[in-house]
């Protein structure tokens, strides 16, 4: 039984005791109320009835209860201690949501022309892709498809095949850099890189595709449905079919996964980007919200090779680079980037990292050297810094 003349007991006694009047300390958290009590209230000394007659034995506690009673009062200031430190924030509370720690992001990046990188396909270049090597950019317009081998980004050569596809909304390579796949309003089709002819088709897929990504047994599909919606779907390149995957509510005005599939970006109409975790596509989860630009919209994305950095396009002629390092806790990096020649109507990292390339809405391609902090020869003008 708790005795009123132990130390724990005499700590009950003092907290059950009507608070002494002075002025209330301005504390809110509950560990700073409970260290501010501990310090304004004195411990009453014990007060037990003296009988008549003879006085009683003193009282000797057993070797028991000395051994708990010295438990209870070390545990008690462990716990007044690590109250204490909670209160000076030395420790987080239990009761307080701690913030989680930046890590530190990435440097500021720096892209400049590539000296003879403007490329000029046959017709208007609608999208464009770089083929898994690296090696070779295709960009794709109504009238053609063209691949240029950029393994010397200063001197690209040009082949040209006279298969196109009419307003295309997504493109993508497969894994093994044989097949261009491209959707559009023909339905979604594979083609053969360097000749253009059809490998497959798929004509019924519901509602426009606004990204794709093809894993080597499948495309997933990311489309804007004709009820104002947005899917994920799965097509099957053997069968030309494609089945529902899950919904993610919204109508996506622009659209593009992660190299690795893990990641969804997916602009609406009013500019901005919500972040899709798509590991599971059966089961997509919500991430961090981009704010829109000001008075504009969202209109082409684009992940880096390792997926840490988002570029999003805006319709002010405006690329903006986003740090993902932590993705629930995404962070502007560097000043946005205006091209002051032409607006930017859709772009794409090359698989090492060290290409970008953009296309304008005259239908010119062009390359841009990608490098980080100092390393890069900034130019004003033509790079975020």
């Amino acid at each position: 039984m708790l005795r009123a003349d132990s130390p724990l007991g005499r700590l009950v006694c003092a907290l059950a005791a009507r608070p002494p009047h002075g002025p209330v300390v301005p504390q809110a958290r509950p560990g700073a109320r409970l260290v501010a009590a501990l310090g304004a209230r004195p411990v009453p000394a014990p007060r037990a009835p003296v009988p008549p007659g003879p006085s009683p034995a003193p009282y000797r506690p057993s070797q028991r209860g000395r051994w708990l009673s010295g438990l209870l009062t070390g545990w008690l200031v462990v716990l007044t201690c690590l109250t204490a430190a909670a209160v000076q924030e030395v420790l987080p509370t239990p009761w307080q949501r701690a913030e989680p720690r930046r890590t530190g992001g990435l440097p500021a990046e720096h892209w400049r022309p590539v000296s003879g990188g403007r490329l000029a396909p046959r017709g208007r270049a609608d999208a464009l892709a770089f083929t898994p090597d690296g090696g070779s950019l295709v960009t794709i317009s109504r009238s053609a498809t063209e691949t240029w081998e950029v393994w010397d980004p200063e001197h690209p050569q040009r082949s040209v095949s006279p298969h196109g596809m009419r307003h295309v909304t997504a493109v993508g390579t497969s894994p093994d850099g044989r097949t261009l796949v491209a959707a559009g309003a023909e339905g979604v089709r594979g083609l053969a890189l360097g000749s253009g002819t059809t490998r497959w088709s798929a004509a019924g897929v519901s509602g426009q595709v606004k990204a794709l990504l093809d894993t080597g047994r499948e495309v997933l599909l990311a489309g804007a449905t004709p009820d104002g919606a947005t899917e994920l779907a799965a097509l099957g390149t053997q069968t030309g079919r494609a089945r529902r995957l899950s919904g993610l509510g919204r109508t996506a005005r622009s659209a593009q996964f992660s190299p690795d599939g893990r990641a969804l970006a997916v602009a609406d109409a009013g500019g901005a980007v919500r972040l899709w975790d798509v590991s599971d596509p059966r089961h997509p989860r919500a991430e961090a919200l981009l704010p829109p630009p000001s008075g504009h919209e969202t209109t082409a994305l684009a992940f880096s090779p390792d997926a840490r950095v988002l570029a999003t396009v805006d319709s002010g002629r405006t690329v903006r680079l986003w740090d993902l390092t932590e993705p629930a806790h995404p962070r502007a990096l560097g000043r946005p980037f205006e091209d002051r020649a032409e607006r930017v109507a859709g772009l794409a990292f090359s698989p090492d990292g060290r290409l970008v390339a953009t296309v304008g809405t005259d239908g010119a391609a062009n390359l841009w050297w990608r490098a980080h902090g100092a390393e890069a020869d900034v130019r004003p003008g033509a790079t975020p810094e």
